[in-house]
């Protein structure tokens, strides 16, 4: 069974991702660290994100305020998406 979270430090040290960018998002609400016994840990599920996260950052050089911005604007996005699906499929039954 694969385990649900992944040492901060590991996934740092494998991915060349700077702890502190890492702890910066969590400190600005993007991102959750799990603490446990003095460990911090991220979910596995939140990979994806925090990948996406830091090609914006390392390789465009957004800042965090700006990664917040572009996350939320990602996510209306999505939502628009799916609500433009839902209004086609209704105006393909009629």
């Amino acid at each position: 069974m694969e385990t649900r979270y992944i040492k901060i430090t590991e996934y740092c040290d494998k991915e060349k991702v700077d702890i502190s960018f890492l702890l910066e998002l969590a400190q600005e609400g993007i991102l959750h660290i799990e603490r446990v016994e003095e460990i911090d840990y991220l979910n596995r599920e939140d990979l994806r994100n925090i990948e996406m996260f830091s090609r914006w950052h390392y390789d465009l050089g957004v800042n965090t305020e700006g990664i917040d911005a572009m996350r939320h604007m990602l996510q209306r996005i999505r939502e628009m998406q799916n609500e433009i699906q839902i209004l086609q499929r209704k105006l393909d039954f009629f």
